[in-house]
């Protein structure tokens, strides 16, 4: 009876097995196809090759099982079972992440700041990463080179950040650039100045436009916006900067 046990349990552990990769290849699948939009807030564009290559991972091991197949060679265990399940984990975590976002909590823990507290931009220059491929007048172009916009009527799409240590009438709007996925994400910032009379609420994309102008503080430049129209929006469908 306990070698019985053992057999179908065995054969169980085989089932999992085949069952596991299976749940695999369908969620990467689903992320090359369907899920495009939920894995560009997770990982970098330029980085989805290693799907693919994950896909032939996958096959490869799938392979292994049907050659495999019938072979009683190899000794399994019953204790193999947790190690198969732990497989499965990242999925879960998927699940969970796809819908978390960097807001104004995550940003106080992720920007730069200098010896007295001011807040710094950190964005790698255009050549780092080759030619661009929005528009001139994006909110990465402006913050790479604000000397060549001030004065000019500039339209941004970012987050609002409310914070009591700013001035008076000044909000940040805020993007996370990425190098390679939201785990190594970074704000980087504009100043936006606005009216006594006009309120802007954190924590919420906004499209605003005005003129564009330089803060100098401490030997530190942030370029500005001066508020003349704001517009609460939806979160882009790419929202990080390149």
């Amino acid at each position: 009876n306990r070698g019985c046990f053992t057999s179908i349990c065995l054969i169980m552990l085989r089932l999992l097995n085949i069952v596991v990769l299976f749940v695999w290849a369908a969620f990467i699948a689903w992320l090359l196809t369907y899920g495009r939009g939920d894995l560009v807030r997770l990982l970098h564009p330029r980085l989805w090759w290693v799907l693919y290559v994950a896909g032939g991972v996958l096959i490869l091991f799938v392979t292994s099982i049907i050659i495999s197949h019938g072979h009683k060679g190899g000794k399994k265990s019953i204790f193999e079972l947790p190690g198969v399940l732990i497989l499965l984990v990242p999925l879960v975590y998927f699940v969970i992440a796809k819908d978390a976002r960097l807001d104004g909590a995550s940003l106080q823990n992720r920007i730069i700041k200098n010896d007295e507290g001011i807040y710094l931009n950190n964005l790698p220059s255009l050549g780092s990463f080759g030619a661009s491929k929005s528009g001139e007048m994006s909110f990465s172009n402006i913050l790479r080179d604000p000397q060549k916009f001030v004065d000019q009527e500039v339209e941004i799409v970012c987050q609002s950040y409310v914070n009591e240590d700013l001035p008076d009438n000044t909000v940040m709007c805020y993007r996370y650039f990425i190098t390679c996925c939201a785990a190594d994400a970074l704000p980087v910032f504009f100043f936006l100045e606005h009216q006594d009379e006009m309120e802007i609420k954190g924590d919420q994309w906004v499209k605003v436009s005005g003129p564009l102008s330089i803060i100098t503080t401490d030997d530190t430049e942030v370029p500005s916006v001066k508020v003349e129209r704001i517009e609460y929006v939806e979160e882009p469908a790419f929202p990080w900067v390149m």
